[in-house]
């Protein structure tokens, strides 16, 4: 069955506002809506980036004629539709990258999905992980089915240190015991650019011009140093490559007693190198986000045995396996999407 977006959700307020510009897109997208025209809606994000928060924001604004929907794993048959059909006049399907499984006979689901998308007069707001969007874009054109596409962009260290001390009623204490240094002059943020022949939007790195340095040195003032606190953010900013999700769980392992120390803010760095099965488990973990054991049996099989590939690519410390399936540890999802962008798996 769906579920309205306030029954049963855990939602943090501070991620919702993380993205004022996508949501007002999103706002805009729903004022427009017509059931005659209905112009469903593709929010992409990487893994934990916030697409969940985002989207359950709506319910303050919209609350009955608004129902959530989450995939929270692959979907075996077109029962879901019942439940579409049953829903309100605006439905958030989430985590749509459960729709399919990269293996013969395993877009049906999906296909049916869309199907249902071009006939139906509800508003549909979906959302998707952007390997398997952007795989999905060039396999099955699927840009032309949710024409108002919004892509979560990273986030700076500002807004990461924002959100992540709204969540503390206590002093934190940040500890310098690394050699500090100096503001940037050059980092690398994110520009969103529209793909040709339909293949909708996507960001990508983008220079930032940090022009506060430059400025001191000409009017010979002495350059100041970063604060120790804004210093951890920036450090944290850096390896979370702007991703609220992975941003949280290198906070939590560096956080000690209300102690934070410069030093423990670490990349993890592996040395990757994989044979082919393993770059292609690696792969459908990534764009799955979290996927059973006998589900990814499914993807590989007859000609790859999971244990294998899984436990090496546990090993390197790059996955983990719990209850909810198997996923990249948050810690290691930089290194392996370099990795597979690397490879010309991902883009």
């Amino acid at each position: 069955m769906y579920y309205p977006l306030h029954q049963g959700l855990s939602m943090d307020a501070g991620d919702a506002a993380l993205f004022p510009e996508e949501q007002a897109r999103l706002e805009e997208a729903i004022a427009l809506f017509s059931p005659a025209e209905p112009a469903h809606v593709a929010v992409v994000s990487e893994y934990l980036a916030g697409r969940t928060p985002f989207v359950q924001a709506l319910v303050p604004q919209y609350s009955d004629r608004i129902a959530f929907m989450p995939l929270y794993s692959v979907t075996h048959d077109t029962g879901f539709l019942d439940d579409l059909r049953r829903g309100p006049e605006i439905i958030v399907l989430g985590d749509c990258q459960n729709l399919f499984l990269r293996r013969i006979g395993g877009f049906e689901n999906l296909d049916a999905f869309l199907a249902f998308a071009a006939r139906t007069d509800r508003m549909l707001i979906t959302t998707w992980n952007v390997h398997a969007w952007n795989y999905l874009v060039q396999a099955r054109s699927i840009g032309a089915c949710f024409p108002v596409q919004i892509a979560l962009p990273r986030l700076g260290a500002g807004a990461i240190k924002k959100t992540i001390l709204s969540g503390y009623t206590r002093e934190i204490r940040f500890v310098e015991d690394a050699p500090s240094r100096t503001p940037v002059l050059l980092s690398l943020g994110e520009k969103e650019i529209t793909l040709p022949f339909g293949g909708g939007k996507t960001a990508v790195p983008w220079p930032d011009i940090n022009l506060a340095p430059l400025r001191v040195r000409l009017s010979g003032r002495r350059e100041e140093k970063v604060a120790v606190e804004d210093l951890v953010f920036e450090r944290l900013a850096r390896i979370a490559r702007g991703n609220i999700g992975v941003a949280r769980a290198v906070w939590s392992n560096c956080v000690d007693k209300d102690e934070v120390r410069v030093s423990t803010i670490q990349e993890n760095k592996p040395d990757l190198k994989l044979t082919v099965d393993e770059s292609f488990v690696l792969l459908v973990v990534l764009s799955m986000e979290r996927i059973g054991w006998s589900d990814l049996a499914r993807v590989l099989e007859p000609d790859i045995d999971p244990a294998p590939s899984l436990f090496r690519l546990k090993s390197l410390g790059i996955i983990g396996e719990g209850r909810q399936g198997i996923s990249v540890l948050p810690g290691a999802l930089g290194a392996v999407t370099d990795y597979l962008r690397k490879m010309r798996m991902v883009w």
